[in-house]
């Protein structure tokens, strides 16, 4: 018990959108059933105004209808085929007035849930699970904090709708003490004020009591997705990656791209160096040059230090040529990346090197092949 409450306790960052995402499609929402019943009451109230008279008149057409037709029931034979054909007719007077006020209070019950969290499938929700029938889950739902406070914020909403309607009934009472005395049109108008008069008063009452418990709601909801700091770095985790496995991850990668560049070195023609930091290695092919629609010698493998010790190294070994220039070197490691070939502006430096290449080998220009 101790560390569940800790648990909470260290629950105090707000959730994240993937926590809330996770929490919507198990059916976790701040949904108050008051904003929906408040909603839905309201839009009864004025369909019955709007649309009450409509209805009540064909009601009384039916019951008129039916009480004149009672006479000829007593002696027919009733069979299903005159029972549907009342039903019928029944629907025919009665179907369009109920639909103008049943139709509302659905629209309005579909609009107050979808106002407050949105259309969006749940199937985790009404997965099979096997806490929900558990008899101790159950029986903790039934006894626990959360059904005494159901029960309690019940009670006192009955007690303030009461108080509401009380209230706005008692300081109507002196109004409706002389209607004795008149005649039923003024008494039914009177009746119908009194009427309005509470109802307008419950509303008002549902309304306020639906705002406090959509707030509530809400509250609650955001406190029961808070996250601890390790929840958020374990979601942070699952998310990017464990940073130390995403180095190891990319050191790997690296040491791939280096074995991949040094396998190139030695197809390179020249190697140029810088005597101890920078090694840049070209390869020109003029044949395999128009093949790949290069006009220049192309960067095949460039490091500094350690690596550019290693390349002057495989170069050695594969008899490529090694030529110093400090500058030039520097240059094309610095603004050349593997794979790219010799921007325009060290052609002519380029094409020196090349030149010595061809010296040192005994080649001509168009024969060089860059072994």
């Amino acid at each position: 018990m101790a560390e569940n409450d800790d648990d909470k306790d260290d629950k105090t960052e707000e959730a994240t959108p993937r926590r809330r995402d996770e929490a919507r499609e198990e059916g976790q929402v701040a949904l108050s059933q008051d904003v929906i019943g408040a909603a839905s009451l309201l839009v009864a109230v004025l369909a019955l105004m709007f649309g009450g008279a409509q209805l009540a008149a064909a009601t009384g057409a039916l019951l008129d209808g039916s009480i004149a037709l009672l006479p000829q029931w007593g002696v027919a034979s009733i069979d299903e085929q005159m029972v549907s054909g009342w039903f019928w007719a029944a629907s025919q007077v009665v179907a369009l007035p109920a639909a103008l006020v049943v139709l509302p209070l659905f629209v309005a019950g579909l609009l107050g849930g979808y106002g407050q969290v949105g259309f969006r499938l749940a199937p985790k929700a009404i997965a099979p699970d096997a806490k929900k029938i558990n008899p101790a889950s159950g029986l903790k739902r039934i006894f626990g904090m959360r059904a005494v406070m159901r029960t309690t914020t019940a009670t006192l909403k009955i007690v303030a709708i009461t108080a509401a309607v009380s209230i706005t009934a008692w300081t109507s009472l002196p109004a409706l003490s002389g209607l004795p005395d008149n005649d039923l049109g003024p008494v039914l108008a009177a009746a119908g004020w009194f009427v309005l008069r509470c109802v307008s008063a419950a509303l008002i009452a549902v309304v306020a009591i639906a705002g406090l418990d959509w707030f509530w709601t809400r509250r609650q909801h955001d406190n029961e997705l808070k996250m601890s700091k390790k929840d958020i770095k374990d979601e942070h985790k699952q998310t990017e990656g464990d940073p130390h496995i995403k180095a190891k991850i990319r050191a790997v990668q690296r040491e791939m791209a280096r074995r991949r560049m040094m396998a190139d070195v030695p197809k390179a023609t020249v190697v140029v160096t810088n005597p101890t930091h920078y090694a840049v290695a070209l390869r020109w092919d003029e044949a395999e040059g128009a093949r790949l629609g290069r006009t220049a010698p192309w960067v095949v493998a460039k490091g500094v230090d350690a690596v550019a010790q290693r390349i002057k190294a495989v170069a050695s070994r594969h008899e490529v040529v090694l030529y110093e220039d400090v500058p030039l070197a520097r240059a094309l490691h610095r603004q050349v990346e593997i794979g790219d070939q010799v921007p325009e502006g060290y052609y002519e430096a380029v094409a020196a090197v090349l030149a010595y290449v061809y010296r040192v080998k005994g080649l001509a220009p168009a024969a060089a092949q860059g072994s």
